[in-house]
């Protein structure tokens, strides 16, 4: 007799456990790597146009807040990114765990579902000013999807990294 079959339970409780895990990894690690592939680009980028503003205006002294500038960018997309992050984690981790839905383009499928749906809600929510909350200011149709798409290219490579981290809670894990 199997033990998912001798204590029902407990095995809903090992795969909500399971799904729990994968989500808290898609929290953790998406935001972090999606910060830190913005913060990479922005630093490619920018260094260029960045040194020649520098060596034209002689003014050294923004070197150091061109810095700052990169890490408070980082932070904003930590903290922007972790709802998409929480949902795109739920949207793998219950397919993942109880369909076996386990394939590293459901993952970049549940990044570029939360991604549309982090847009879309900013379409129709419009935080306040004291708000903490997070929204990019989208006006029409085609924009959104714009930015969705964007967005959901940016989100592969975080996807990928917290599908590979969350391998072994994703797995299945036959009865002996």
């Amino acid at each position: 007799m199997s033990t998912a079959r001798a204590n029902p339970v407990a095995a809903i409780f090992r795969r909500l456990l399971r799904a729990a895990g994968i989500v808290v990894i898609f929290s953790v690690v998406g935001p972090l790597t999606t910060a830190a592939l913005v913060s990479v680009m922005v630093t490619a980028l920018g260094a260029a146009v960045l040194q020649l503003f520098l060596a034209l205006l002689e003014l050294e002294a923004l070197r150091a807040l061109a810095s700052i500038a990169i890490v408070l960018l980082a932070i904003a997309t930590v903290l922007a990114s972790f709802l998409p992050a929480v949902a795109a984690g739920l949207i793998f981790a219950l397919p993942a765990v109880y369909a076996d839905l386990n394939m590293i383009w459901m993952a970049w499928l549940a990044a570029a579902v939360a991604a549309a749906g982090f847009v879309a809600f900013g379409m129709f929510v419009v935080p306040s000013e004291t708000s903490a909350v997070i929204l990019p200011g989208i006006r029409s149709a085609p924009e959104a999807l714009k930015l969705s798409a964007m967005l959901a290219i940016v989100a592969v490579i975080p996807a990928s990294l917290c599908w590979w981290l969350a391998k072994p809670l994703h797995r299945v894990i036959l009865p002996a």
